[in-house]
């Protein structure tokens, strides 16, 4: 069976999948959820991971070999099919011994989308993707589909598609650049790129191949499917060019041929000359320059995939946001305090602050990516009274922006919300959008929002046991 590359034809693919060995490497939840769906299709599986991890054994099905603590050589030399954790890059040694000997190596949304029977719409991006995934879900329920969601959010796009699959009308999937880095047969019904702005540059070497990977959605679509893309976004508009699908577009700032946009403050939808009307943008009950993105990008996919402009409009005005998106977890003698820990970097929190009303103490820093800070420069000129700095980061953070606010350093996020309390005033706003990942002192984005919140309840009152 080496060498058995098949296109992503279920049927065909499955049938060959007894005969396969296969290697699941990296045991977090998508590593879980591949190794299961293979072991459950018939495949010999050994799951392996660099790490010891308790309970794992019966998180997963009998026969799934286990192999933990460690990676062995001679597995990645015999397997015929490898299935690559997304946070594992192209350049590791051991995915270089399983080519090398010949086996195809594929990510856990590639093997979902050879799983699903499903027409899938996935949305990408660097932001706002699980905001915009999470919209075009409701609104396709919203307007009587069935439409699970998964990938990048919540269950992994296998355990949705293995649950739910045969019953959805739509799989609605947020996938990442590193996931389409693994993913070389996908083909949506519907594919979405939010915007492109610099990130995970330790990753990708450059933001043209960044870019390039997150366009791989639109690489097997054909007639009968679309892109929608943002028009307002230089780096993403540049993938308009003209292919078998159609293209539709979203903008806040000025009408598209076919797709979303706002005029005169209201919603649209429009296709060539005709035009229909959804809402008020100022019906959103969540707030933002982003969040009115994310709702154009989600009215222009749903629309292409039938929903109604009713359905959207309900949405508009039923969706309550996400947590860690300028999450507002308090207010109190007139300070409204702001978790935005999910903007992890620069073109995030630029738009932000772009977004919030009055003054702005914003409370930035973590783990450095090395990205151009230059497109939060006028915005924080603009709205930011006060920058408090924190994590490995805050040093270049005090050096590029000491011109543009006033800068104080803080060395947890603890002392920074201290530091915010004491010197905000009736109308300002404390930011947490911290430009930055957050591992230096959190496990991830939502373990630093979660504890945002929690020190800000604590400070106004509101803690909680």
């Amino acid at each position: 069976m080496r060498n058995l590359v098949l296109d992503n034809k279920a049927t065909a693919w499955m049938e060959a999948l007894p005969a396969r060995r296969a290697l699941v490497m990296g045991m977090a939840r998508s590593g879980i959820a591949a190794a299961g769906a293979l072991a459950r299709l018939g495949a010999q599986v050994v799951a392996t991971d660099l790490e010891e991890i308790p309970g794992l054994k019966e998180r997963l099905p009998p026969g799934v070999v286990l192999e933990l603590g460690g990676h062995r050589e001679a597995r990645f030399e015999e397997c015929d099919l490898l299935v690559v954790s997304p946070g594992i890059p192209a350049t590791n040694r051991y995915i270089a011994l399983a080519r090398a000997s010949g086996a195809e190596v594929i990510g856990e949304v590639e093997l979902a989308c050879r799983l699903c029977s499903a027409p899938i719409a996935a949305v990408t991006g660097t932001n706002g993707k699980t905001t915009v995934t999470t919209m075009l879900g409701r609104i396709l329920e919203e307007s009587g589909f069935h439409a699970p969601v998964g990938g990048n959010i919540g269950r992994a796009l296998v355990e949705v598609v293995e649950a739910e699959g045969d019953a959805a009308d739509f799989i609605v999937g947020e996938v990442s650049s590193f996931q389409l880095e693994w993913a070389p047969t996908i083909k949506p019904k519907v594919g979405v790129m939010t915007n492109v702005t610099p990130d995970h540059l330790d990753r990708h070497p450059d933001m043209d191949e960044y870019a390039d990977l997150k366009a791989r959605l639109f690489a097997n679509q054909g007639e009968g499917d679309a892109k929608i893309l943002n028009a307002d976004d230089p780096r993403t508009a540049r993938y308009m060019t003209p292919g078998p699908q159609s293209i539709l577009a979203f903008s806040r700032k000025g009408r598209v041929r076919r797709g979303a946009y706002v005029e005169d403050g209201d919603v649209f939808l429009v296709d060539g000359a005709d035009a229909s009307r959804v809402c008020g943008a100022d019906e959103l009950f969540v707030p933002g320059l982003h969040n009115l993105e994310n709702f154009l990008a989600a009215c222009a996919a749903a629309h292409f995939l039938g929903a109604d402009a009713g359905a959207m409009a309900r949405v508009a005005r039923g969706f309550e946001g996400l947590p860690h998106r300028m999450e507002i977890v308090g207010e109190t003698g007139g300070v409204r305090w702001v978790n935005d820990s999910k903007g992890t970097n620069v073109g995030a929190t630029a738009m932000s602050l772009e977004s919030v009303a009055g003054d702005v103490l914003l409370i930035a820093g973590g783990v450095d990516k090395g990205s151009d800070l230059s497109p939060m420069r006028v915005w924080v000129e603009k709205k930011v009274r006060r920058m408090i700095l924190i994590g490995e980061a805050a040093e270049r953070f005090g050096r590029f922006f000491g011109g543009c606010a006033p800068v104080v350093f803080a060395k947890t996020l603890d002392e920074a919300v201290r530091i915010a309390h004491e010197e905000a005033r009736a109308g300002d706003t404390v930011l947490l959008s911290p430009a930055c990942s957050s591992f230096d002192q959190f496990r991830d984005y939502a373990h630093r929002g979660d504890a945002f919140r929690q020190m800000v309840r604590e400070l106004t009152g509101r803690g909680e046991n």
